[in-house]
This record gives C-alpha cells, sequence and structure tokens, in this order.
C-alpha cells in the first residue's frame, strides 16, 4: 500500500534492499546475532572472526522500504563455527555431517547440489565461484530437512549464506527458519531469524544464521526448554523475488539420546488468521486512500462509497452488503511530504485529520453511504467498522511542530536531540494523534460508524534500534483506546513474524504478486508464510486491470488462490485497490469488467468458484489485412490495428487488450509511422479467467521513396524556410534511388550525403526540429545499425531478469532495454563480428541513465581505449535519445562503461547503436552526373544533379578522344536542380571521350568519361 505498490516491478530491489545493520541488543530474544565475514576473510572452516557491523558504512535505502532506517550497530557478539565451544556445549557434535537431506525445491542448475554439499564441512569463501555454494533463484521459501535417523537432543543449529550485492545480485535471507519434527510431517518451530547483516552494497560478506537453544530458547510451543529432542530438523529460507540467494553449511549441533533439558517441541499447525476478536469482527477490510491525489481521487463522496460498502445491480442500486469494514489511510499531504515514509510534519497531519473529520468530509461522506445503504437494505441500525491510520513519525525529522505549545518544535532526530528524546517526541506525537482522533470522533458523533482499531501506516518493522519499542509503545496507546492495531506489511517487510510481539492484533501480508516481478507461486508462498506467522493475507488489484488483460489475470490469479489456499474461507482479508478500481468495476459497462465487480462480492462472501477457464483466439489485422506473425508497411503509412475474437461463448468474460511499443492501445487508433522506421512489437492478450499473449512485429520499412515522400510532406508543411532546402534533400534521394538494391556502397554514400546536408539545415535553422529529429531516423535506419542483432554481454543483468537481458538493447524494438544493476562501474559490450569503421553512438535512454559515461573500443577485447578523446573521454549523459559523435574509428568491440549513474537505480537503455556516417560532407557541388549516347541518332544526352537544390547555371565542355573541344555549351538546372544537355554531334568521334561540368564556385569540373561509336 506504500508508494511500493505505485511502481512495485522496478521498486522490488532498489527500494526493498535493507541498508542498515540492526543492534542486537534491540532484536527479539529468538533472534541471533549475526557471524559477519567481508572481503579477504577466510570462510568459517578456517577460523575467521566475527566482525562488528558497527564499522561498515551505512548506506542510505530508498524510503518506505525495508532499510528505510539506518540504525547505530552495536557489537553483534556474533560466534565463530570454528571457535572453542562453550563449556555446556562441548558435549554437541555436528549431527549433519556427511547427512544427505531433502530440498523442497531443487537449486537452480548453474548451482547444484550434489546432495551433500551443505554437510560436507567444505566452508564457502567469499567468491560466489566457490563450487561451495548453492545457488537458488526465484521461486517459493525454499525449505531443506535433516532426517538424524533417531531422535536426538539438539541444541544449536547454523545456517551459512553469501551476500555479494549489487556486484553479482546475491543476498542473504530476509528470515530464515528452524523446525523440528518427530513425523516429517507435524513441526515445532525452534526461532524465526532475521537478517542481522541486512541488505546493502558492499563487498562479499558472509551471515549465519543461528537458534542457539541456550540463549534463545524454544520459541514454538509452551516450553522453558533449551535442547529439542527430535529426529527430524527442517531449515526454511525466505527467497528475494529476483535476486540469487547462496547457502553453504548446515549444521546440526547435538547429542546421540535424550539428555537433560531437552524436550519434545510441539507442533504448531499452520492457519490463516481469523476474522473475530482480533480484527474487531472485520472480516474483509477495503483500503480507501483519502490523502491527496490528483484529479481529486482521495476525496470520497457518497456516490463513490456506495458500490464499496455494498454489492450494487447494473442500475448503481444496492442488493446486499460487500465489505464491513473500512480503512481510511493517505500517503501524499499537499505539501508532496509521504506520511508513510516518515516525511510529513504537524501541519500536514492536521490537514489529514481537518480533511477526514471535516464536516462534509470523507468519514461523514462513510456516514451518509452507510445509513443509505442500510435504509435501502432494510437494516437501519447496521453500523460500518472504521479503521483509521497512524503516520509514520519519522525517525529523521529535525523540525516536526510544535505539539506541547511551549514554542519548541518537536525533533525525532537523535543526532539533534538524543535517543531518548526522540522516542519520547515520536511518542508524544502519536498520543497527539490519537488523542485528536478519540476528540473529532466523538465531536462528529457519527450515527452510522463505529471507530474499531487503528492502524500502523509503516509496512515494516523498522530496522532502527528503537524501532519494536516504538510499535509496541503505540500498541498499548491504542489498547488503551479500547482498539484493535492493525498492520499490512509488504512482502518483504522486516521481522513480519513478530507482529504479535510488537503489539498488533491483526495483520495481512502482501503478497505484492500483482504489481508485477514476481511468479504466480508467490501467491502461495504468501499463503504459507501467512500461516506460518500466523497472520493472513491481502488481496491487491488497482485500475490498471480495467486496461490491461494482464493484471485482470492477476485480479483473478488472487481471487483463485484464495479458494485454494483457504484465505477466502477461513482468513481475514484487506482489499487494496488502488485509488478506484471497485468504483470502476461496479459502473463499468463492459460486461467482462462488471463480471469482475461480481466475482469480487462472490469472493467476499466465500462463494466464488476458482475459474481457471482459457482464453479463446483472436484474429488481428493491420489495415484490414490479417497479421501473421511479421508484416513489412512504408514507414510512410499510418496504421490502424484491430482484432476479433473467435469462438468466443458470450460469457462476457473476454477481455482483449493490447500494448503497442510497450504502451496500452486502443483498436483502431491510428498510428503515424513517420520518424518511426524499424521494427515495432504488438502485443495482444485475449484473457478470459486465463490470458494468452501474442506478439506481432510491424516492419516500418524505409528506402528512398520514403524519404522523398517525408521531405515532400515537410515540405508541404512547411517544415523548411527554404525551397533549396527539400530540393536538395531530394536530389540525395533522388541518387539513393539510383543505387538502391544494386550497389551498396553507392547508396550509403548518398545516406550519409543526405545526413551531411540535414544537419546542415539544422544548424542554419532552415529545417524545423520535428522534420529533423523525423528524417535523422530514416538516415539511421538506412545507413544500419552496425551493433543490431550482434552478441552483447554486460557486467550484470538487474535482478537476473531476461526482460532486462543485454541482447534487448540490440534487439531493434523500442520497448525491450537493457539494466544493470545498481552499481556505477556497470558495462555492456558490443562484438560487431569484425572490425568495422563507425563515428557515431546512438543511446535511447530509459529513467535509469548515467550521469556520466564512456564509449570504450577495442580489437581484443582485452585492451580498451576511449573513442571520444575530450574530457578523458568522459561523456556527460543527457535524457532521451542521446547521439555521441567522434571521430571515426575502427574496432571490433564497443563497450558503454558506466562511470557514475544519474539515479539510484543502474544503467537502463532501449537501444544502443553504432553507425558509420563518416563522409557524407564530400558530395560534389554537381553529382549523378551521366552521358548516354545514342550512336543512331548521333545524339549526346548529359544529365546531372545541382545537390544543393538551388537554380544554377551549369557550363558543358564534351573532349573527344583526339584531345578537341566538340562541344560548349551552358543551361540553368530546374526548380529541383536538375538539368540536361541533349546535343547533336557530327564528324567522327570514335574513342572515348570526356565532357566536363562546372559551376559557378567549383574549383575542379566534374568529370565524365563516355564511349561513342559511330555507326557505319
Amino acid at each position: 500500500m506504500m508508494n511500493s505498490k505505485k511502481n512495485w516491478g522496478s521498486a522490488l530491489i532498489a527500494a526493498a534492499l535493507l541498508t542498515a545493520t540492526l543492534s542486537a541488543a534491540q532484536a527479539e530474544p529468538a533472534v541471533p546475532s549475526a557471524t559477519i565475514a567481508q572481503a579477504g576473510d577466510a570462510g568459517p572452516a578456517e577460523g575467521n572472526e566475527a566482525v562488528n557491523p558497527s564499522s561498515m558504512p551505512d548506506q542510505p535505502a530508498d524510503a518506505g522500504q525495508p532499510g528505510a532506517n539506518p540504525a547505530t550497530v552495536s557489537d553483534p557478539q556474533a560466534t565463530d563455527p570454528a571457535a572453542p565451544a562453550s563449556e555446556d556445549q562441548t558435549k554437541l557434535r555436528n549431527l549433519a555431517a556427511g547427512l544427505t537431506y531433502e530440498w523442497s525445491e531443487a537449486p537452480d542448475v548453474s548451482r547444484p547440489d550434489g546432495g551433500n554439499k551443505l554437510t560436507d564441512g567444505k566452508y564457502g569463501k567469499l567468491d560466489m565461484n566457490d563450487p561451495a555454494w548453492v545457488g537458488h533463484v526465484r521461486g517459493k521459501t525454499r525449505e531443506v530437512v535433516f532426517d538424524l535417523g533417531e531422535e536426538k537432543s539438539i541444541g544449536k543449529i547454523k545456517a551459512h549464506f553469501l551476500q555479494d550485492y549489487p556486484a553479482n545480485s546475491i543476498l542473504v535471507p530476509l528470515t530464515v527458519s528452524m523446525y523440528v519434527s518427530d513425523d516429517k510431517e507435524n513441526w515445532g518451530l525452534l526461532s524465526h531469524n532475521a537478517t542481522q547483516l541486512l541488505w546493502g552494497e558492499g563487498p562479499p560478506r558472509q551471515e549465519t544464521f543461528e537458534w542457539d537453544g541456550s540463549r534463545d530458547g524454544i520459541k514454538g510451543g509452551d516450553t522453558d526448554g533449551k535442547l529439542a529432542y527430535a529426529r527430524y530438523v527442517k531449515v526454511t529460507f525466505t527467497m528475494h523475488p529476483t535476486h540469487w540467494e547462496y547457502i553453504d553449511e548446515i549444521e546440526i549441533l547435538g547429542t546421540d539420546g535424550q539428555v537433560d533439558g531437552a524436550v519434545k517441541v510441539p507442533a504448531d499447525q499452520p492457519r490463516f488468521l481469523e476474522p473475530g476478536e482480533a480484527t474487531a469482527g472485520i472480516r474483509n477490510l477495503n483500503l480507501l486512500y483519502n490523502g491527496q491525489y490528483d484529479g481529486g481521487l482521495g476525496d470520497w463522496n457518497k456516490e463513490r462509497i456506495i458500490p464499496n460498502i455494498s454489492y450494487v445491480n447494473t442500475d448503481g442500486e444496492p442488493v446486499d452488503w460487500l465489505f464491513d469494514g473500512v480503512l481510511y489511510l493517505g500517503l501524499a499531504s499537499p505539501a508532496g511530504r509521504d506520511f508513510g515514509l516518515g516525511q510529513t510534519i504537524l501541519e500536514d497531519w492536521k490537514w489529514y485529520l481537518d480533511k477526514t473529520f471535516a464536516s462534509a468530509g470523507d468519514m461523514q461522506q462513510l456516514n451518509e453511504a452507510t445509513k443509505e445503504v442500510g435504509g435501502k437494505l432494510n437494516q437501519p441500525d447496521r453500523k460500518m467498522k472504521v479503521v483509521l491510520m497512524i503516520p509514520n513519525p519519522g525517525e529523521y525529522l529535525s523540525h516536526f511542530g510544535d505539539i506541547d505549545g511551549d514554542g519548541v518544535p518537536e525533533s525525532f532526530n537523535a543526532s539533534d536531540v538524543g535517543e531518548a528524546k526522540a522516542f519520547e517526541n515520536r511518542e508524544k506525537a502519536v498520543q497527539w494523534w490519537l488523542d485528536q482522533v478519540r476528540q473529532r470522533w466523538q465531536e462528529a458523533n457519527y450515527s452510522h460508524l463505529e471507530l474499531v482499531g487503528m492502524y500502523w501506516l509503516e509496512e515494516q518493522i523498522s530496522t532502527s534500534a528503537t524501532g519494536p519499542e516504538l510499535v509496541k509503545s503505540v500498541s498499548g496507546k491504542v489498547h488503551g483506546m479500547n482498539l484493535k492495531f492493525f498492520w499490512i506489511p509488504h512482502s518483504l517487510a522486516y521481522k513480519s513474524f513478530m507482529w504479535k510481539d510488537v503489539g498488533f492484533d491483526a495483520a495481512a501480508l502482501q503478497p505484492n504478486y500483482f504489481f508485477g516481478g514476481m511468479d504466480i507461486d508467490r501467491l502461495e508462498d504468501a499463503a504459507n508464510m501467512a500461516k506460518q506467522y500466523g497472520m493472513s493475507n491481502e488481496v491487491e488489484f488497482d485500475d490498471r486491470m480495467l486496461t490491461d488483460g494482464v493484471f485482470r489475470e492477476r485480479f483473478i490469479d488472487y481471487l483463485n488462490s484464495g479458494a485454494e489456499t483457504g484465505l477466502m474461507q477461513n482468513g481475514f482479508r484487506a482489499y487494496y485497490q488502488g485509488n478506484n478500481a471497485v468504483y470502476n468495476l461496479a459502473v463499468s459497462k463492459d460486461s467482462s469488467l462488471r463480471l469482475m465487480y461480481d466475482w469480487l462480492y462472490q469472493y467476499v462472501n466465500g462463494t466464488y468458484v476458482i475459474n481457471n477457464s482459457p482464453p479463446p483466439e483472436a484474429n488481428v489485422f493491420v489495415n484490414g489485412q490479417r497479421l501473421n506473425g511479421e508484416t513489412v508497411v512504408p514507414d510512410t503509412e499510418t496504421i490502424q490495428l484491430t482484432w476479433e475474437v473467435k469462438d468466443d461463448d458470450g460469457s462476457g468474460l473476454t477481455k482483449v487488450t493490447a500494448l503497442f511499443d510497450g504502451k496500452p492501445y486502443a483498436s483502431g487508433t491510428p498510428i503515424d509511422l513517420t520518424g518511426k522506421p524499424g521494427k515495432h512489437r504488438l502485443d495482444v492478450t485475449v484473457a478470459a479467467a486465463k490470458s494468452k499473449t501474442t506478439t506481432y512485429i510491424i516492419n516500418a520499412a524505409a528506402n528512398a521513396d520514403t524519404m522523398k515522400t517525408h521531405v515532400n510532406r515537410f515540405a508541404e508543411q512547411k517544415q523548411f524556410t527554404t525551397e533549396e532546402g527539400p530540393r536538395s534533400l531530394l536530389n540525395y534521394a533522388d541518387l539513393m534511388k539510383r543505387y538502391e538494391g544494386t550497389d551498396t556502397a553507392r547508396f550509403e554514400i548518398y545516406v550519409r550525403g543526405f545526413n551531411a546536408r540535414l544537419d546542415q539545415l539544422a544548424a542554419e535553422r532552415a529545417v524545423s526540429d520535428t522534420a529533423s529529429s523525423a528524417l535523422k531516423e530514416e538516415v539511421y535506419n538506412l545507413v544500419g545499425n552496425l551493433a543490431a542483432g550482434k552478441p552483447a554481454s554486460a557486467s550484470s543483468v538487474e535482478g537476473s531478469s531476461a526482460k532486462l537481458a543485454p541482447e534487448n538493447a540490440v534487439d531493434g524494438f523500442p520497448s525491450t532495454r537493457w539494466a544493470s544493476n545498481y552499481v556505477n562501474d556497470s558495462w555492456l559490450q558490443i562484438d560487431l563480428g569484425e572490425a568495422k569503421a563507425f563515428d557515431t553512438v546512438r543511446i535511447d535512454w530509459e529513467f535509469a541513465r548515467a550521469k556520466t559515461y564512456k564509449i570504450l573500443v577495442s580489437d581484443d577485447k582485452q585492451n580498451w581505449t576511449s573513442a571520444v578523446k575530450d574530457n578523458g573521454g568522459v561523456i556527460t549523459a543527457h535524457d532521451g535519445k542521446e547521439t555521441v559523435r567522434f571521430d571515426p574509428v575502427k574496432a571490433r568491440y564497443v563497450k558503454f562503461q558506466g562511470v557514475e549513474r544519474n539515479t539510484d537505480y543502474g544503467y537502463s537503455f532501449y537501444e544502443f547503436g553504432v553507425y558509420n556516417l563518416a563522409g557524407g560532407s564530400e558530395a560534389p557541388p554537381i553529382d549523378g552526373a551521366r552521358a548516354v549516347v545514342d550512336p543512331d541518332a548521333k545524339k549526346l544526352t548529359i544529365d546531372g544533379l545541382v545537390m544543393n537544390g538551388s537554380r544554377s547555371k551549369v557550363q558543358l565542355k564534351v573532349v573527344d578522344s583526339k584531345g578537341k573541344v566538340r562541344y560548349e555549351g551552358e543551361t540553368t538546372s530546374t526548380a529541383s536542380g536538375s538539368f540536361e544537355f541533349a546535343i547533336k554531334l557530327t564528324g567522327n568521334l570514335k574513342g572515348t571521350c570526356d565532357a566536363y561540368l562546372l559551376m559557378e564556385g567549383m574549383q575542379e569540373p566534374v568529370k565524365i568519361t563516355f564511349e561513342y561509336n559511330k555507326k557505319g
């Protein structure tokens, strides 16, 4: 629900990185300290010592995600696997040594496990290439189960992980959990362990996740034992949705038999949090965002609310109740500060309260809507249960505002007022908020609303030293008001498993699957995780499902998953709908969308039936012609794309949506291809419950004729300031046409000449930017990208995602892209196959562009030099399509080398083009001259073009094979710049003759040689 939901796909990696470290003293008792090895240290088996995390530099994280709150770190008192055992552990040995084990999901084939890598005693070094490491990427939480052969006493479990981020996209798990069992089916919890190392940039490091019974006790069941007595051990670790996780040794320290203090651990029965007392009786909690939003979407009136609290028919009349609880929350204030990220100040808090509790404000509108619906449903006394947010009192705010009226604004920043005072001020601010809520609620005396709870807006347990304590404090205040405390952590929330320990009554974990970047098994994983932690799940969707079949399918995936996992039947649910999805579905005249509202109603009531119906086929057309695979059209055309569904079952479920070059496209919308030569991608998604996306390629073809058409159109549109400008360009296009398809070298000469003339016109401001840009695209297409389709490699790929692979930068599609990890020193290189000459590189930047970079060239991929000689080769980047020109070079390899990023993300571009445009300015003033001899008629015709497009006098001299001048004359070129001489020749011209053409200002004439052999 935080800003992460606005663009979850791109924010998953950057914004969710935990970059601060946590004081062990403030950790939950069951969470052990970290054994941290830094680059250059030996692995655990080689006796490296624990490193104090406080020696590591803090690195800021994107706010609103794990790591948003850097912490001061104390010594974690980590233990070393090779260190001498304590006196009470001297009899413990590694029960796992040499054992085989079972994986819930096999490691990646590139980082396999032969069956005993976790138990062979070989500790991985701080190098991802060490074969000791076992690698996992994507998918559900991993489980590894050990069979000890018989019940034994277990006192300690250790699991070792590698972190190498961002260089190699390897992160330690967010949470590692440890269980024991007697039957391998029912498991008792020993501990949940949050990373103490946390996430962030830096050299390779290790972390040991550890349960130590003598220190931590046993988390599950009601026992005070220090050792567990069991046969089976299970270690689980949560997976990042895109990044790698590398694990090496797992040690199970114990002894045979049952020693004193070893106990059976009662099995936990994973289950969802059920509606009831903890949820104030709410089963379905609907989130209504009432902050500051564009278009007034944060202002809730009665008409918008009614379809959110009641199920309305197609006439808009309530038929039944829908959601039985409403959560009012806001993110942005009018000043642009974010309530969830801890940015807002007292002024913003007052604005939100005034807005929410105004006499005709959001709360009153909800009251009126509930009253009206209750009356129409003959339940006039029905009250809507309400939960209201508590803003995040950001711990780095130095000037929050004057809460107590003493004239001094409170600071929440420990560096200003000290840790204790900062904590006290944050508590004071929350107490002020709660007092205001109670006072305003009582004054309003809403007839049809019941305030039942408060909602903690921060979506994770803060990584700061005081983070858990603040939530505990606020919990006490909320419970003191006889209200319930609600929380909806995001999928990568830090320490979400300790939600009950800090005082929350009801928690619903966000799967975040809807927003992209995750596979569908994320829903099952989120459900399993929620059950393990005793919380529930949120159902997520937004208005994108109205226009995009993929998002509609994801919404249905949530419904199906809820029915499959039991969430629909048994669990408390929160519902994220963006700003207005429920209302828009309810009033939609599109039957396929209205059906989604109906299904939502069924889900809320527990009657939804799983629907996985496949989509029908669709025929797709361009300008009325059937599309099959790839279609070529001239880039002078305006195209319209349409489709029709075959064999639709008439259920109203089928919906067709499309993307053209990655952007939503509505059927029949005209697309002018001017300035868009090359390949374009149309993705058509036909969706029922499931969807199928078919990709069609439309190749907008450019050639000499299309070039001439574009020039003429721009001339007609007055895009040139002189008549000579378009004429000269047309002359180059005529010469391109002459050699097109027959002489590639000559053709490219005139393409380059066209380009040079276009540059000259642009420099003289004789052509508009619109025309110049469009014609430039034609030039680049015709001269050809030397890198197109060539092998590409990169230092890294963001999230190891195939959708962001380096080859996407040279595939010719304007909507696909490469993206690196978040490292300044990142590169992408192209193998041109052989050494080629070039003088231009074009980069089409995505948002995540460089601030500075270099273009390097090489013949051996070992020795690199800069193509740009100025400023040490460092180039300052600019948004959009950037062109870099330099003196011609010849090389086989071309490399983009990042120097410094412009954003917190890596480097990303849609296309990387390499071109050779040199030599275009060398065309003579007269070009294309040719001589045609007709011996029968004794006629010689000489024609050509004045390349600057002006009307000019052209002189001709013809000299025979003996050196005798046989003709001298003069003509004036036409308005288009063409000229022609038609000459009647007499006498014997047998042999090789020369003709010379000259214009004023030319130093040397143009010479044409021809053969003349008089018949008879």
